[in-house]
């Protein structure tokens, strides 16, 4: 807990066996065998979202990010709410995460300085923890995680609304104020080589990104999967399933089409409603 309370992250090598890696790439490979339209998927390189069938092959050697496969894969899901992982999470959020979504990648994202806090914003401070699973050898060419130690511990910056959730016409702001904390407080970025099965956590409000790929055939295999605290996706009004040593937030995918959006449009409806009436019990 010392090294989370002032570092803001952790290391813990070997986690996954190799049984559980085969697992999470040879699911990876049966949908880029059969690409499930259920899936839905971004394409870094180019901006777009879309359904997993309508990648054409060659897509793979794009930077393609696969969104919430815990939805559909009881496999990844059970292996994201193991009580082993559950155990080292519990303490980090003070109480039972809730899974409530995931990234696979097979390259790097190379993703600019962010932390997640800015996208996922938590109605608990420091409500959402980070765990990023290496699925192979981090080569140095091909993207190395970037984390930045004891950022977390800067205040976070309030955009014009008065809220700490991004407002994209203002990131040149944040960023501005995020560079003279990190000079201010001597913070230097760590690179991650990371072996297979090596598992790093991170804290809502830690600065994070990817190195630049300058092997453009490596590979950099990774799973990554956000928690909130329970009682924060209760109050959000996502649908709570339990599994394993911890509990799920049942939801659509994300949205590709415009029959798909108004369904997530009236999810969100009902959800902000159940969010309400837990409140209410609550407060009771």
């Amino acid at each position: 807990m010392t090294m989370w309370q002032e570092e803001g992250w952790l290391h813990v090598p070997s986690f996954l066996t190799p049984d559980e890696i085969a697992l999470v790439n040879d699911t990876i490979a049966q949908l880029w065998r059969s690409k499930p339209g259920a899936i839905t998927v971004d394409d870094l390189e180019t901006g777009a979202r879309c359904r997993m069938s309508e990648l054409r092959d060659d897509a793979r050697r794009h930077r393609i990010k696969i969104n919430d496969l815990y939805l559909t894969s009881p496999a990844i899901r059970s292996l994201l709410l193991s009580p082993k992982l559950i155990t080292i999470l519990t303490p980090l959020l003070n109480e039972t995460p809730a899974l409530c979504n995931t990234l696979n990648l097979e390259r790097s994202s190379a993703q600019d300085n962010h932390a997640d806090s800015l996208y996922m914003t938590p109605l608990t401070p420091g409500g959402v923890v980070a765990c990023w699973f290496a699925l192979e050898p981090v080569r140095p060419d091909a993207g190395p995680l970037r984390l930045f130690p004891r950022s977390h511990l800067i205040p976070p910056y309030t955009f014009s609304n008065g809220l700490h959730h991004a407002v994209e016409s203002e990131m040149h702001d944040w960023t501005a104020y995020i560079q003279s904390q990190l000079t201010a407080r001597s913070i230097e970025p760590v690179r991650v080589m990371a072996a297979p099965g090596d598992l790093v956590v991170w804290h809502a409000d830690l600065l994070h990104g990817a190195d630049p790929i300058t092997n453009p055939d490596a590979t950099r295999k990774s799973l990554v999967a956000h928690y909130f605290p329970e009682s924060d996706a209760r109050r959000r009004g996502y649908a709570v399933r339990e599994e394993a040593a911890g509990v799920w937030l049942s939801r659509r995918a994300q949205p590709v089409s415009a029959s798909t959006r108004i369904l997530s449009a009236i999810e969100r409806r009902v959800q902000k409603l159940r969010g309400a009436m837990f409140t209410r019990r609550t407060r009771r």
